[in-house]
């Protein structure tokens, strides 16, 4: 049996959210059409995006994974950009199911898709998120922005009308933008909210960063714009705890 695009699948503590604290199933798929950077850092997965990997988990695996714990009942699909490899994210909520799983798939909202997911969690690109033109690296390898790559960013970031169809759709879900300046990233979340419809309540803002040195810069500020203004905020407990280290 072949390998999946699957470049993680583990146990964990859900770091971000409605459920941070809550034991997971971690399965992470790789694949993103988008290429993010906040505040110059870029995203805290470049192994599923800016280089995605091929991925080494068979479908075996992943059923022993679940077979192997069975105190956990709640299962994150994660990436990458799930959304975007239909047959394998509907074969590992299948998967899920069969251990009677709470599933919930994490998105950018760039494409819908009906799934049977308990709970959609959206974390939608700010224009924070659209990268340089220029050279990155990566593990000491050089990764190549073009302008192309920079405006199919902007467009898929730009349309929210996946995020609506999620929204209307999901037996339940929470939008999860991460923030790197409270300035121009606020003002453009509340935005976003108007145009789609969300209530505020099922808001977590997230402060940008994929090492603790990171979420210093903003965490402190955030938190007390949330206090003061009414707005939940989320903190990425896996960051908190093990900085960017990966199977955690």
């Amino acid at each position: 049996m072949g390998s999946l695009k699957i470049v993680d699948a583990h146990i964990c503590i859900q770091g971000e959210g409605k459920y941070v604290g809550v034991p997971h199933i971690l399965i992470r798929m790789s694949g993103c059409p988008m290429r993010c950077s906040f505040g110059g850092a870029l995203c805290d997965s470049p192994f599923t995006s800016w280089k995605p990997e091929k991925g080494s988990f068979t479908e075996d695996q992943i059923y022993d994974l679940y077979a192997s714990n069975i105190q956990i009942n709640h299962t994150l699909i994660t990436g990458g950009e799930p959304f975007f490899n239909e047959p394998l994210l509907n074969l590992l909520i299948s998967i899920s199911k069969k251990f009677n799983h709470f599933v919930t798939v994490e998105t950018a909202g760039i494409l819908f898709l009906k799934t049977k997911a308990d709970f959609i969690s959206i974390s939608p690109k700010l224009r924070s998120s659209i990268p340089s033109v220029g050279d990155y690296l990566i593990n000491n390898e050089k990764v190549s922005i073009t302008s192309s790559s920079v405006f199919r960013h902007t467009r898929l970031l730009s349309d929210l009308s996946h995020i609506k169809q999620f929204i209307k759709h999901s037996k339940d879900y929470q939008i999860k933008p991460v923030i790197s300046n409270i300035n121009t990233d606020i003002p453009e979340v509340i935005s976003l909210l108007r145009i789609v419809g969300a209530e505020k309540n099922k808001v977590y803002l997230m402060p940008a960063g994929a090492t603790n040195e990171e979420l210093n810069k903003i965490r402190i500020p955030l938190i007390e714009y949330c206090q003061n203004e009414g707005w939940n905020y989320t903190d990425r407990l896996h960051i908190v705890a093990y900085e960017n280290k990966r199977g955690v």
